[in-house]
């Protein structure tokens, strides 16, 4: 009987420390590991190139407004999937839509401009296919949609969002750009016309950007009189993805900048607390007060818009 006893403690003591040890696994996983990853198919491309995305849910039964979030030139980070819980307890349905990982692509910031343009041509498309894939879920007011990029992936959301390549129609309520090269916007996208946002959207940067200046942001919007459609937000003492709060501050070598002349070169980037929390409130300020009675953007309009670069 007391052999038995001594089996059954160990039987328990070895559960307790399988248990334990899943535990500890789990608790070291990255956080970027939440969230369901699911592929999608361009059903209107030629080549049907597949698109990984991951989908993240607010709680309640909905239908909730939703969030597509478009990367920077380094791919997906733990930032985005941060940023998709902010808006997952704000109640919001989230999708981070990975553009480089299904084409063996982890980075683009020190790529050439071959490997740039094939991007600037798809990337648009990919905020079409993440559109009408969340329009299609149950859970999603497909009226209340807002674009969300960050670097490269707040060109594209300002590419996404111009009025001269849209139609009203059904499609993206609102956009949040931060820190995006307007310059680049400028030189690869719009050939000098103005720029028009057919929908609400607002550009958050870092005084101290120097890898995306605000002063190409500010020129690119001065031609809008419409003050409430577009806007720059700038904060004080931020560097270049101000809102990652695993960047620590560093200075990044050889990389593309805003220049023709001098086109590769140094930059620091580096988190701000202040500045993302800051970033946190104006932003759900901004979709509280806005995200309602818009115009919306066309699927019809973002493939003109894809077309159109």
């Amino acid at each position: 009987m007391e052999k038995m006893n001594l089996i059954k403690i160990k039987v328990i003591i070895s559960l307790a420390i399988f248990v334990v040890a899943i535990v500890l696994i789990m608790l070291q996983l990255p956080e970027n590991s939440q969230g369901e990853v699911i592929v999608l198919s361009d059903n209107e491309s030629v080549d049907k190139s597949p698109l990984s995305v991951t989908i993240m849910h607010p709680e309640g039964v909905g239908p909730h407004p939703a969030a597509v979030l478009l990367h920077g030139c380094y791919g997906v980070s733990n930032k985005h999937h941060q940023w998709s819980k902010t808006l997952n307890e704000w109640g919001y349905t989230t999708l981070i839509v990975d553009s480089f990982s299904l084409q063996g692509i982890q980075e683009i910031c020190t790529a050439d401009d071959r490997i740039w343009q094939h991007f600037n041509q798809q990337r648009p498309k990919d905020a079409l296919i993440a559109l009408n894939y969340l329009q299609s879920l149950s859970e999603v007011n497909s009226n209340e949609i807002v674009l969300f990029g960050w670097s490269y992936g707040g060109a594209i959301t300002l590419k996404v969002l111009e009025k001269s390549s849209t139609t009203q129609g059904k499609g993206y309520s609102a956009g949040i750009a931060f820190y995006p090269s307007c310059w680049q916007y400028q030189q690869y996208m719009m050939s000098g016309k103005d720029y028009k946002a057919a929908v609400p959207i607002r550009i958050l940067m870092g005084e101290d950007d120097e890898w995306t200046r605000p002063i190409h942001c500010q020129q690119l919007l001065n031609s809008d009189k419409d003050e409430l459609q577009q806007q720059l937000w700038t904060y004080a003492g931020a560097y270049h993805n101000f809102d990652d709060q695993q960047q620590r501050y560093q200075f990044l070598n050889h990389v593309r900048r805003e220049s023709k002349q001098h086109p590769w070169g140094g930059v620091h980037v580096g988190y701000n607390k202040q500045a993302h929390l800051d970033a946190q409130a104006a932003i759900k300020t901004f979709l509280k007060n806005n995200f309602s009675e818009q115009k919306r953007l066309s699927p019809e309009a973002l493939l003109d818009a894809a077309a159109s670069l």
